[in-house]
């Protein structure tokens, strides 16, 4: 007669209430540390970008010879600086996804408008403040366009092409920016807006292949986490 072998069970060990407390608060302290972490890179450019909002940049001013054609008429030094935010949220993305990018740039924009209401204005007097249709264009321009950025970025990674998705999160971000910004800013202008919204998907053109340079080169360091592709 045989004998059937003795196999030995053992019972997964069961998590208690406390234990999985426990944990639950952990992670969330470690999400809200690394929250912080990544709002220290976006932050700054956006502070930096308000407070120099009204201060025209002519960096570019000497390839144009038409004056009313030069980048300096509707170029400012904030709105220059806010084009680092799509790149910067793209490589948050890159990092742990598209949902984290998304928290990082709703924290940064929090803490940036919390700032500016509790330690800037106090401190400005009338006229500093640009008027209400170009802070609303700025603002909301740059907001949607760098949600687009994790967004289009999250839905194109992957794949043999490194460049693809961070071209086309920057290109949907750079577009949804101007598309949003000169209509509002200028729509009661006479200022030639469609021309200026031209220019500037030229130079941000030059923005994408300097950034798509930079991607390159941390491309290694910067290795996705959680099983996102890229």
């Amino acid at each position: 007669m045989e004998f059937a072998g003795a196999v030995e069970t053992r019972r997964p060990i069961r998590e208690t209430p406390l234990q999985k407390l426990g944990r639950e608060i952990g992670n969330f302290g470690a999400g809200i540390v690394r929250l912080a972490f990544l709002c220290a890179f976006l932050t700054p450019v956006l502070l930096f970008a308000f407070l120099t909002v009204d201060l025209p940049f002519r960096g570019f001013d000497h390839f144009f010879d038409m004056a009313r054609a030069k980048p300096g008429n509707w170029l400012s030094v904030g709105y220059f600086a806010m084009a680092a935010g799509p790149a910067i949220v793209i490589l948050i993305a890159r990092r742990f996804g598209g949902d984290e990018a998304s928290r990082v740039v709703t924290a940064s924009w929090a803490f940036a408008a919390f700032a500016g209401v509790s330690y800037l204005s106090p401190e400005l007097e009338e006229g500093d403040m640009p008027g209400v249709a170009y802070t609303v264009a700025f603002v909301g321009s740059s907001i949607l366009g760098q949600f687009t950025a994790a967004a289009v970025y999250d839905v194109t990674r992957g794949g043999e092409a490194w460049w693809r998705a961070p071209f086309f999160a920057a290109l949907s971000a750079y577009l949804v920016q101007t598309v949003l910004y000169f209509p509002i800013a200028y729509w009661t202008s006479e200022a030639p807006w469609i021309n200026w919204m031209v220019e500037d998907v030229g130079l941000k053109g030059f923005v994408i292949v300097a950034f798509l340079g930079v991607y390159r080169l941390m491309m290694r360091r910067l290795r996705p986490r959680g099983g996102f592709g890229g």
